[in-house]
């Protein structure tokens, strides 16, 4: 609950300070892409047996609406084991292969992807992935980055499994019909 409660409180402040409610940061039809840096908290069962960890992750983003775009997105974690006495867990290092939505308010967003996590190392194995998250686009000169806070739920065969993670990414066009900046709001 606590952890809910700050979510809110970050994400309703960086709305109330970029209060913007026009149309999304890009045009209809366009392609960008982020390569972001992550922040993997572990919850509940896994914070018994792995450490906060890390990862990079690439994401590709279509705009097919003045609201909404589709999300492909792809990287790696990593979160070190934690050993407890006479208990030696093994740290996770996994791929995330996730498709998903977007619905814009100005440059807030709210954000829902699913798909498949690969699971490498000492425990190998797949499993399905699914997220819920808030984010924004922030522009700072020329530069646009996007920020994005999510609940992110593993299911394998050895049970559930879940994290939030904090992304900060760096945004960027993909196609010719964009500028390869965010435009004005």
């Amino acid at each position: 609950m606590k952890t809910f409660i700050v979510t809110t409180l970050i994400f309703s402040t960086l709305f109330f300070l970029n209060n913007r409610c026009d149309a999304q940061a890009y045009k209809i039809k366009t392609l960008s892409g982020s390569v972001g840096a992550e922040v993997l908290f572990t919850e509940s069962n896994l914070s018994a047996t792995n450490k906060t960890g890390g990862g990079v992750t690439v994401k590709g983003e279509y705009v097919f609406s003045g609201h909404a775009s589709a999300t492909l997105s792809s990287g790696y974690y990593f979160m070190p084991a934690k050993n407890v006495i006479n208990i030696k867990n093994a740290a996770i290092s996994a791929i995330p292969l996730k498709a998903g939505a977007r619905y814009y308010l100005g440059s807030f967003y709210g954000a829902g992807e699913a798909g498949a996590i690969i699971f490498m190392g000492d425990n190998s194995s797949v499993g399905f992935v699914y997220s819920l998250g808030l984010g924004d686009k922030i522009k700072l000169g020329k530069n646009v980055f996007d920020i994005s806070l999510r609940h992110e739920a593993w299911s394998t065969a050895e049970g559930s499994r879940g994290i939030i993670g904090l992304r900060v990414g760096y945004e960027f066009a993909l196609n010719n019909n964009q500028n390869s900046r965010m435009p004005e709001l």
